[in-house]
């Protein structure tokens, strides 16, 4: 049994309503972007869609409200329909010409442009209105116009994302240039039944059509915003890069004058017999070594980011071996007792750069916070496989973390109290080298007791 009019109306009502609210969506996602980035063409592309919106409300009104009417209404109506159809056209070659040469496009030029598409707008939809008998006409020079600008100016605006390289290449660059041809070629599918039909010929047009129409517009709109994502992570990428190569490079020249103010202090106290002014000197050293501190930290960190992991299997007593050479002339560290019982066993694979970064942190941190007035201060480092996971443990009888602090010592520059020594990246450096081989790291603690780090390591 076939469809009723009022059932065909009401199919083509809801149509007509899903692809106008999507269009409205996609302009309020874009302009949100647009504020959030601050990206003009953003903007711009937000505003295709809403002349998108505008475009299929006023189709959608025509077709099904105003068909038989030649009331004025119905020509303002068709009017705002066709230049809303061009401008939808517009805004998106405007915003790919802003997003290609980061400008704003010329006001004046496209004023111009503007009052040339109303004139076209106009003229398509009064001309052949009064004959009845110029129906096909009239199609061609409505209809046949908007497919034309649409088929021509997505399939070149297709072209050009796939061919510029302002456009960062990935999954989001190729379904947006897909997108844009394929519904480029279904807008002048359209265009040439129009041409036919005015030819006296037949060409139907599918009836999958009307929902390839919804489809196609969430493609587009799916396909921007995966685009959109890629490009900000590669350009937050890249920020990232410049940024770690700013701080190595600035952190490296700054260690050179800092070693000769070091050494300028050192022989000022031999020069200044007065006591006043070797006292100054001490001060002036001390905040030079922590400057000195906070650098080789960034310098530390910077490192540990820029490297990429090299996967090899790792003696652990080869690794604690050579950070006690690292840190036996810290302060405090002859005094306590290192307690690891090495084994042939104690063997895992993992990065030698990254796990060397915690292990020294890990073990200075615990010289310069321990308790060296108790009977036995000592850090106990242990071992134990389980499969494929390795469990690597620094304990020390130290002074212990206050359990507020706890959560945040991972942090970057977090710092248990301002009379904590150290320049609070220690932890946080710890941290992003294990997330480098992708390990974990957790922490118990209590103060005037001391802490327990466990190291996680997978597939080691």
């Amino acid at each position: 049994m076939g469809l009723n009019l009022a059932d065909t109306t009401v199919r083509l009502l809801y149509l007509y309503l899903a692809q106008c609210i999507l269009g409205g969506i996609l302009f309020f996602m874009f302009r949100h972007f647009g504020i959030l980035y601050r990206r003009r063409f953003l903007y711009t592309w937000a505003l295709s869609w809403g002349a998108f919106s505008v475009y299929i409300a006023c189709t959608g009104v025509v077709a099904l409200y105003l068909a038989h009417s030649q009331s004025p209404v119905r020509l303002i109506t068709s009017v705002a329909g066709q230049m809303s159809c061009f401008l939808q056209v517009l805004w998106v070659l405007r915003g790919t010409y802003e997003m290609i040469t980061e400008r704003a496009f010329n006001r004046r030029q496209f004023k111009l442009i503007l009052l040339a598409l109303f004139c076209i707008a106009v003229a398509s939809v009064i001309l052949f209105s009064q004959n009845v008998q110029d129906a096909n006409l009239r199609h061609m020079a409505r209809v046949g116009s908007r497919t034309l600008a649409m088929g021509s100016g997505f399939l070149f605006t297709g072209i050009v994302v796939l061919r510029n390289q302002k456009f960062s290449r990935g999954l989001g660059q190729r379904m947006l240039a897909a997108s844009f041809i394929i519904f480029s070629v279904y807008q002048l599918y359209y265009f040439a039944e129009v041409v036919v039909n005015l030819a006296d010929q037949r060409m139907e047009v599918p009836g999958f059509f009307g929902v390839a129409d919804l489809l196609l517009i969430a493609l587009m709109g799916m396909s921007m915003v995966i685009w959109l994502l890629e490009d900000e992570r590669e350009k937050l990428g890249r920020s990232n890069k410049e940024l770690d190569m700013f701080l190595y490079n600035t952190s490296h020249d700054l260690r050179a004058p800092i070693a000769s103010i070091l050494g300028l202090t050192y022989l000022g106290r031999l020069e200044f017999e007065e006591e006043r002014a070797r006292m100054f000197m001490d001060m002036i050293e001390a905040r030079i070594k922590k400057l000195d501190m906070v650098i080789g930290d960034i310098l530390s960190l910077s490192r540990s980011k820029k490297t990429e992991p090299r996967m090899e299997e790792l003696r652990l007593k080869d690794l604690v071996d050579e950070t006690i050479t690292d840190i036996k002339f810290n302060k405090g560290a002859s005094a306590i007792e290192l307690d690891y019982n090495p084994s042939v066993a104690d063997v895992f694979v993992s990065d030698y750069n990254q796990i060397k970064i915690v292990l020294n942190n890990l073990l200075a941190n615990a010289v310069k916070y321990h308790n060296l007035d108790q009977p036995r201060p000592y850090i106990r480092i242990g071992f134990i496989r389980s499969d494929d996971q390795v469990e690597i443990t620094v304990e020390d009888n130290g002074q212990g973390i206050p359990e507020e602090s706890l959560p945040r010592i991972f942090e970057m520059f977090f710092r248990a109290s301002v009379d904590t020594e150290g320049t609070g990246l220690g932890l946080y450096i710890v941290r992003e080298a294990l997330n480098k081989v992708k390990g974990t790291i957790d922490v118990t603690s209590e103060v005037g007791k001391g802490s327990i780090f466990r190291i996680q390591l997978e597939n080691a």
